[in-house]
């Protein structure tokens, strides 16, 4: 029986707290919490009491494929074991980096006289339950911690990043805050990197599981937000462009329009730069392709569009805007489209909760992964063996990356790095709040608040550290 592991390409967030919740694996959940019961539980603070940012992990699924069936989780007989091996690099600053973020894919070329600052890891973890395996590699001899993976009892792998610890070696440190982009001398602990696994069954020759792909990148400070162009919405113009995947043709309005709507809408919470607040939340109007609800759909759509002058850097993909057309002119579907169950949304939550623009770097990973040439066919998000090596995908991110949170505030990426959150006594306030150096960034960005729902609606800063003043 053919394997492969779910989703393709996962991504942890760093994080100081001891605490942790794993990525959410469906439509509309924040993340996912496991309670005193062992049970899944969603999660409700991002934040631990001592004002530290929960790290967010991510799970990988073993699914059965093949055989012209649709891919399923896999369910292993008694006995079997699955054997999973994890390899991840930071190489930001061990590579001959390009004086801006590159526009277009760029070969990552490691620097031969800076090999000691390529921070890797590599662990391996079998069986159900297994005990937390760190990741630890070293930059320029400095011990430097990336992660962490175990396994549940399920035989599914739990990754973990590292803690968000961002230093120079030197003494006194070496210079930051000439670029945003690059610092020469500071390192991070994002990374990321290949995710194997070796199926093991009583009796039958090991089975390798078609491979996946982990980065652990800066924490979200606002959830609820989501990007309107996300890395799925990147990554399938990728599969489009390449005809590995059908043409959209008339679109599906829970499929390919709501998202973009939604999104649009959240950014209310994050940012005050536009009219988001004013996006319709009807969606059985919206969902109307008769003529009488066309001048909402031609409304919704332009308040849509206004994303791409509010934010810098920022383009709706060719079948983002080719679907605003059509369900403009009241030629979509209502419903959804078909898909391949589990596997398919399992992959696009996990690419949803990124941001697929604004590669100026960006924040979770760069502009390669519009590289057709990184991409396993037949098509279905996954990086190709030898497409990709642990680090690629980060390799050209800010370095390190507080110096692009401080730098690219409103107007970038609001849906990661909020440019302003709302107060419970009323009003909003900067989210980064006072004014601070990258130096002191580095020291404090932890302690900043984190935008989190209160149950009715509501959006609210929470989990800033009183240290830092009002």
């Amino acid at each position: 029986m053919p394997y492969a592991i779910y989703p393709p390409i996962g991504f942890a967030r760093v994080g100081n707290s001891p605490d942790h919740f794993l990525g959410s694996e469906s439509p509309g959940s924040l993340g996912i919490e496991i309670d005193q019961q062992g049970q899944e539980v969603p999660v409700t603070r991002f934040k631990d009491a001592a004002f530290r940012v929960k790290r967010k992990g991510v799970r990988f699924h073993i699914f059965e494929v093949g055989g012209g069936q649709t891919p399923r989780p896999a369910v292993l007989p008694a006995g079997a074991v699955v054997r999973w091996k994890v390899s991840v690099a930071n190489r930001k600053d061990a590579i001959h980096r390009p004086a801006g973020p590159p526009a277009v894919p760029t070969a990552v070329h490691d620097d031969p006289t800076r090999q000691d600052r390529i921070i890797s890891a590599a662990a391996q973890v079998a069986g159900a339950d297994a005990a937390s395996a760190s990741l630890d590699g070293a930059y320029r001899g400095t011990p430097v911690h990336l992660g962490d993976v175990s396994t549940d009892h399920a035989q599914r792998l739990i990754f973990l990043g590292g803690s968000g610890h961002s230093a120079s070696t030197t003494v006194p440190p070496d210079p930051i805050g000439a670029s945003f982009y690059t610092n020469p001398g500071w390192f991070d602990d994002v990374c990321d990197g290949s995710i194997e696994a070796t199926i093991e069954l009583p009796g039958q020759a090991p089975v390798d599981a078609a491979g996946a792909w982990v980065v652990a990148t800066p924490p979200d400070f606002a959830p609820p937000a989501q990007g309107v162009v996300t890395l799925y919405d990147v990554i399938r113009q990728v599969g489009l462009d390449q005809g590995w995947i059908p043409a959209i043709g008339t679109p599906w309005f829970q499929t390919d329009v709501k998202p973009m709507i939604d999104r649009a809408s959240r950014l209310r919470f994050v940012d005050g730069t536009a009219t988001w607040a004013a996006i319709s939340q009807d969606w059985e109007a919206l969902a109307d392709p008769s003529p009488a609800g066309q001048p909402l759909r031609q409304n919704t759509v332009a308040q849509v569009r206004e994303v791409e002058s509010a934010l810098n850097d920022f383009t709706l993909r060719d079948w983002q805007n080719a679907a605003l057309d059509a369900y403009a002119a009241g030629n979509f579907q209502a419903g959804a489209a078909p898909d391949r169950g589990d596997c398919d949304i399992i992959t696009r939550t996990a690419l949803d909760e990124t941001v697929g623009q604004g590669f100026f770097p960006g924040i979770e990973a760069g502009i390669n992964v519009t590289d057709p040439q990184a991409y396993a066919t037949p098509f279905e998000f996954r990086f190709r063996p030898g497409g990709m090596r642990p680090g690629d995908a980060t390799a050209h991110m800010a370095q390190p990356w507080q110096a692009d949170f401080l730098k690219c505030g409103a107007g970038w990426w609001p849906a990661q790095r909020p440019a302003s959150l709302g107060q419970h006594g009323g009003g909003t306030k900067p989210w980064l709040r006072p004014n601070m150096s990258h130096a002191a960034l580095v020291q404090r960005a932890m302690q900043l608040g984190v935008a989190t729902p209160d149950g009715a609606g509501n959006v609210f800063e929470e989990g800033r550290d009183p240290a830092l003043g009002a």
